[in-house]
């Protein structure tokens, strides 16, 4: 490390050149940077319901459904159908949409004086505009089950349009022109939104909008805790320079290597901005002692020094990240890990190689000294010592009721897979979310396939019969398929509602339905493929794992060689999720603890070293769980992330503190003398990297995604307690009870300590 230290110094205008080169290229990169804001596709790939949902929005036109509600006072005035009208064909003008069904588009069969007539329900060529002819709409729309309940609302106040993306499109892009079509249309009641593309729309604008509004924020009070904590320019200035160089790199690889911003790299600068600091804090405080001492060479005694802990602290904390893609199914959680830990690395190498290159100099420009007076951060760790020493009992108790507690709140941990949840109260989602579920049977469809001769009375007949069964349950309100339109169009000829038993019947009755767009959303081209659309009311998750077990099973035992039947669906997609959600936090949980014990017992050449080292860890991670469950906050595709995070971040407290604890030992100085050196020293640095990295995360606060609001939340409070088990517990723990009374003896007075 001398020889370290001295090439760094040695060779600072080259470093700096280079760090700047490659800078400018990174920043380059970000003009490229995009958003996938779709959490479904990072599912894996070789989930069957995942490939089938895929292969449905193929063969039938789109899978994705966007939702468009005109509410008003009355669905059946002229005004409001007209609004309708216009809406549906201005949807339809938007490219990427398939189709739209709504009062004036959908397909309606009825027995005439003149036979039999199929076509629109609203002929919008032939508007009703008649008091006589809007009762006459009204009285058979509530007469018809296919119609009430799905394309208008039971109190006949809104009414739907259910448009159908078609595949390989910018589904944001069509969903964003979609609404400036809608709201373009002068209506003075109230346009609603629904459905997965609305979803993604919102947020990507939020993703963008969160990195913009909340990264400014945390960089001042960032700013303002490291001026608090070192009172000079220096100590605010390259911190924070070498997390924006690290920022820059990172965001501009995920641009250059193709990657996009996701729900969870979104958070990527922000814990960037908090963590990134934590290296930098331990080595310009070191240099600050070191000067103390002895100014001669105090920059390369410091980065020999340091160092070391800071290259273990960040190889535990790439662990505790890499435990996200050792353990994790879901690849958005796998990229987030991978990009954290090339940030991590790039914060590293900035921190021992840019960063005291910087210092030099900027020593020799500098035209004050830096302030040295005692501080807030000087006084806490001293004080927590003392009641290390002083009020042992009193401490033991209290960390012993936060475990009890927090294995108490474990028991009550919940889990949340629904990705409307993620929006506040009064976002587009949330609004059109309430008003869909209260008046409509929600957005949620649910898909059962059927693979054989659709003209087939054996197929027609299960696919009914596959209907019925769905009917039996009460979050399946409505459901539809081409059976439907068999036996409806069997009706209007007078043979009852039912499946014709020949299948020449059904063949002539196919032919009247040749071009109708309803019949392209139900039955494949060739006719040998038909599909049921169902509709689920409930995203709650017993309700998700009913749906999956008992349709999985009844598809597996109705199905036959003459008909092929699967499952898939919003309903199973949202499932696999909460499965691979909690997939991910286990694994994620295990490998980190056993990665970081690992690792620190061989670098630290002691595993009791390395288990003691943990210990802070596991009381954090009980706290963190245990809050969570007592105050009702569930486990998501955010929140998953606080237990590797806190692992990965919280041991470099005790790494920092037992280094050099170690090193005073090694010095021959006394249990006494190290541990007041070490609370001097590491205790001031783990105080000001605590509070710099929860004003940091706490910031998440602010988004507009509830999941990241709950992750700043938890991971400033893991924070909190991760370094206050440190600074209270390492000293009874290396120390011991008899030491710690030896230092009692030897002085009881805490500015001595």
């Amino acid at each position: 490390m001398n020889n370290f230290s001295e090439r760094v110094i040695r060779f600072r205008y080259y470093i700096i050149a280079m760090v700047t080169a490659i800078t400018i290229i990174m920043a380059y990169f970000l003009k490229d940077l995009e958003v996938n804001a779709d959490v479904m596709s990072y599912l894996m790939e070789e989930d069957d319901s995942v490939r089938l949902f895929n292969q449905i929005g193929e063969t039938f036109g789109g899978n994705e459904v966007v939702v468009v509600g005109v509410e008003g006072e009355d669905v059946f005035t002229s005004e409001m159908l007209e609004v309708v009208r216009q809406a549906t064909d201005s949807i339809l003008s938007v490219p990427g949409v398939g189709n739209v069904t709504s009062l004036t588009s959908t397909m309606d069969i009825r027995a005439t004086q003149y036979g039999i007539e199929i076509g629109p329900l609203v002929d919008e060529f032939n508007m009703p505009n008649s008091r006589e002819a809007l009762d006459s709409l009204r009285s058979y729309v509530l007469s018809n089950n296919a119609l009430r309940g799905k394309l208008v609302s039971e109190d006949l106040t809104a009414s739907l349009l259910i448009s159908r993306i078609v595949p390989d499109v910018n589904r944001v892009e069509v969903t964003e022109a979609i609404r400036r079509k809608v709201e373009s249309i002068p209506f003075e009641g109230n346009f609603f939104y629904g459905g997965t593309p609305v979803t993604l729309m919102e947020l990507n604008r939020i993703i963008v909008t969160d990195i913009l509004a909340i990264g400014p924020v945390a960089f001042l009070l960032i700013c303002l805790v490291l001026y608090a904590g070192f009172r000079n320019f220096r100590g605010v200035f390259l911190p924070m320079l070498t997390v924006i160089v690290a920022t820059i790199w990172v965001m501009g690889l995920i641009s250059l290597t193709g990657y996009k911003l996701t729900l969870l790299t979104n958070a990527i600068p922000i814990i960037l901005l908090a963590l990134g600091n934590d290296y930098a804090i331990h080595v310009i405080n070191a240099v600050i002692v070191e000067q103390r001492v002895n100014p001669y060479k105090a920059m390369q005694r410091a980065v020999r020094y340091i160092a070391v802990p800071v290259i273990l602290a960040s190889a535990t904390t790439i662990l505790g990240f890499f435990s996200f893609v050792a353990g994790s199914r879901l690849i958005m959680i796998k990229e987030f890990a991978m990009f954290s830990i090339a940030g991590i690395l790039f914060s590293l190498i900035l921190t021992i190689v840019f960063l005291p290159a910087v210092m030099v100099v900027m020593k020799k420009k500098e035209s004050s000294p830096a302030k040295t007076g005692e501080n807030i951060f000087d006084k806490i760790p001293e004080w927590l010592l003392s009641v290390s020493c002083n009020h042992r009992h009193l401490l033991i108790i209290s960390w012993t009721v936060i475990i009890l507690a927090g294995i108490f709140g474990v028991t009550r941990i919940t889990r949340n897979a629904d990705v409307t949840g993620y929006f506040k109260e009064g976002s587009i989602i949330t609004q059109g979310e309430k008003i869909l579920s209260e008046k409509f049977y929600g957005s949620s469809p649910l898909y059962v396939t059927f693979r054989g001769d659709m003209q087939s009375p054996e197929v027609l007949n299960k696919i009914s019969e596959t209907q019925d069964y769905m009917q039996g349950f009460s979050y399946i309100p409505y459901s539809q398929s081409a059976a439907d339109i068999i036996k409806q169009l069997n009706h209007v000829m007078g043979e009852g509602r039912v499946i014709p038993e020949e299948k020449e019947k059904i063949s002539q009755l196919w032919f009247l339905l040749d071009g109708q767009d309803t019949m392209e959303q139900l039955v494949s081209y060739d006719r040998q493929e038909g599909i049921i659309h169902g509709f689920v009311t409930s995203k709650k998750l017993h309700v998700l794992r009913e749906i999956e077990s008992n349709f999985s099973a009844f598809v597996e035992e109705h199905s036959s060689e003459h008909c092929r039947m699967a499952v898939t669906g919003v309903p199973i997609l949202l499932k696999h999720l909460d499965d691979n959600i909690v997939e991910s936090q286990v694994y994620s949980l295990v490998f980190a603890i056993i990665f970081v014990i690992i690792l620190t017992s061989l670098l630290m050449g002691s595993l009791k070293t390395g288990l003691l080292a943990v210990i802070p860890i596991v009381i954090t991670l009980i706290a963190l769980f245990g809050i969570m469950g007592i105050t009702g906050v569930p486990i998501d595709v955010a929140t998953v992330l606080a237990g590797g995070v806190t692992i990965g971040i919280g041991i470099d407290f005790s790494i920092h503190f037992i280094s050099r604890y170690s090193e005073g030992r090694k010095l021959q100085l006394d249990e006494r003398d190290s541990l007041v050196r070490t609370i001097r020293t590491s205790g001031k640095s783990i105080l000001i990297s605590m509070s710099s990295i929860i004003t940091g995360v706490a910031m998440l606060v602010f988004s507009n995604l509830v999941p990241l609001q709950r992750l700043g939340i938890l991971l400033a409070f893991t924070m909190l307690v991760a370094g206050m088990s440190t600074l209270t517990l390492m000293p009874l723990l290396l120390a011991g009870r008899n030491k710690m009374q030896g230092l009692l003896k030897q002085n009881n007075n805490t500015k001595t300590l």
